[in-house]
């Protein structure tokens, strides 16, 4: 049996080689399912293991997330970045060396919670979806020092800089609301930005939409190739050129939370099919017909590997003949009557290709205020 703590020191790397500068993260590590705060990336086992309040006799052992694992002498200076999830075991039991080890588990930790992954190389974005945050949420890379790291959505968030991370209350971060899904500083939102950026925000293919800033009841275009002076909770609505026309329930849920943040009506029914109703959907300023309707959307029996397709106006609507597509059948929901309008944005209708990765009934919302908007006289 090999008794890991009678080996001689050993080091995964020098505890002075490191490249850091002031100020540096914090580093921290997951022992037996507890945080433990680590003073640097390179410390002594002995230090973690003093710090986690482990008695004597028992040795730390790096989780691999499956034998074998390695055990890791008192002596011996462990390299954080390369796996701080750890377990102790009594020195008689503890695992042998082995030159073939899987991956390392990796702990990563928001605001004192963790959340173990194998993925070293996350964005701003995996790590709000592995923690549930909104996208719109202040996230911090937390440094010894005052001056943390916010990070962006799309920003690189390797684990090798530092696996702990905190949120901060929003004070005075640029917001704006485009297709009534609200974007921050974080997402990318400036002082000054053009009509094609603020259209990437909604968009796969920015330069082939039109971008109307919203001010009441009135609404003015903005140039995809000119800036505008962006103020905090500045509204925007972004149409594509060339419109023509056993799921899962939690995922709707959260899609539609999304909308409702943003100050959207919209329901989710069961019978007499399971659709999302999209309540209040404005049309063109100045549309002599009528301001706005609601759109009922039915929900793909594969959803979401199946796309959404077509809508459902009331019945006697004076939108339809006059939206893209033609009237289909009707049906009874929501106390009165639909009609199917043939509408394929996802299916040769000009809207992106289909991603379910990406795409869902908080952006097919984007495709209804288009086929809504141009809708003929």
């Amino acid at each position: 049996m090999n008794n890991t703590p009678n080996t001689p020191p050993q080091t995964e790397g020098s505890a002075n080689d490191t490249c850091d500068i002031n100020p540096a993260p914090k580093w921290a590590a997951s022992i037996d399912d507890t945080l433990v705060l680590s003073p640097q990336r390179q410390v002594h086992a002995s230090v973690l293991l003093a710090q986690a309040g482990v008695q004597e006799g028992k040795v730390l052992v790096r989780d691999h997330g499956g034998d074998p694992d390695a055990a890791i002498g008192h002596a011996e200076i462990i390299d954080l970045s390369k796996g701080n999830v750890f377990y102790v075991v009594a020195a008689c039991d503890a695992p042998g060396k082995s030159d073939c080890l899987k991956p390392a588990k990796l702990a990563l930790f928001l605001n004192d919670r963790p959340e173990e992954t194998m993925n070293p190389h996350q964005t701003g974005r995996t790590i709000r979806e592995l923690f549930g945050l909104a996208p719109d949420v202040d996230l911090f890379r937390d440094y010894e020092s005052p001056h943390d790291e916010l990070v962006g959505l799309e920003e690189p968030a390797s684990f090798e800089r530092g696996p702990v991370f905190i949120t901060k209350r929003q004070h005075t971060s640029l917001s704006i609301v485009v297709n009534s899904k609200r974007f921050t500083q974080a997402n990318g939102v400036k002082k000054n930005m053009t009509g094609r950026e603020i259209a990437s925000f909604v968009s796969d293919n920015p330069h082939a939409t039109e971008v109307f800033r919203i001010k009441g009841a009135q609404s003015e275009a903005v140039p995809l190739n000119t800036e505008i002076h962006i103020e905090n909770c500045d509204e925007f609505r972004v149409i594509r050129n060339n419109v023509a026309g056993g799921f899962e329930t939690a995922r709707i849920q959260r899609e539609i939370q999304k909308l409702k943040e943003a100050g959207c009506r919209v329901d989710f029914i069961q019978q007499p099919i399971p659709a999302v109703i999209y309540r209040d959907v404005p049309t063109r300023p100045g549309y002599q017909h009528l301001r706005k309707t609601d759109v009922l959307v039915a929900v793909p029996g594969g959803y979401p590997g199946q796309f959404i397709d077509g809508g459902f106006l009331p019945q006697g609507s004076p939108l339809l003949g006059r939206v893209a597509g033609s009237p289909q059948h009707s049906i009874q929901a929501d106390g009165c009557t639909w009609q199917l309008v043939s509408y394929h944005p996802h299916n040769g209708g000009g809207g992106p290709p289909w991603n379910k990765d990406r795409h869902g009934f908080h952006t097919y919302f984007d495709e209804v205020l288009c086929w809504i908007h141009r809708a003929n006289n």
